[in-house]
């Protein structure tokens, strides 16, 4: 649906997850040659859809990433009141916070990287113990995407009430530097 984002994951008649939003924004990256090779109707590792699964997208890797395999570190921020919702879009227009101050995206330590196509990402409990995570993929923090489509380094030491204000979408809190 224009005007929103997508749905953290797509899911079946029994309410089972089949695919993340990586696939279902693959035709606005120009990888709709992609897109076009997955069955939606079945689970992301289904048979049918092993060609697409053995595909790498650079997209979805770090640059100083050590994977050699289709994965990803890269989660979209699905938390209570954050961008994406489990089974249906956001609308745009219902992120009030100001959009270059709000989580969309945020890149995970390795050790948790999932398969592009996964509908896995990121809690709030993941996003809130950046801290005690000792193998993000930089040194002291990772890289996150915001709603308004900049990047920034989120540091490891971000304290919890900004990062609970940077997932928020409606909370009207005052991020300030951090």
């Amino acid at each position: 649906m224009y005007g929103s984002l997508p749905p953290a994951y797509t899911v079946d008649a029994m309410g089972k997850p089949l695919h993340s939003w990586r696939t279902l924004i693959l035709p606005f990256m120009e990888r709709k040659d992609l897109y076009d090779q997955i069955d939606l109707s079945k689970p992301w590792d289904d048979p049918a859809n092993e060609p697409a699964r053995n595909t790498k997208v650079a997209t979805y890797v770090c640059p100083s990433g050590i994977w050699d395999k289709p994965h990803t570190t890269y989660f979209a921020v699905v938390a209570p009141g954050g961008c994406f919702k489990p089974t249906e879009p956001t609308p745009i227009a219902a992120i009030t916070d100001k959009l270059s101050e709000t989580l969309m995206v945020v890149e995970v330590s390795e050790k948790n990287a999932v398969h592009w196509m996964s509908p896995q990402d990121a809690t709030e409990e993941m996003i809130l113990e950046r801290q005690s995570d000792t193998k993000l993929s930089h040194p002291n923090g990772s890289m996150a995407a915001y709603v308004d489509g900049h990047t920034a380094f989120l540091s490891k030491n971000t304290r919890p009430e900004i990062l609970r204000a940077l997932i928020s979408i409606s909370g009207n809190e005052t991020v300030g530097d951090y």
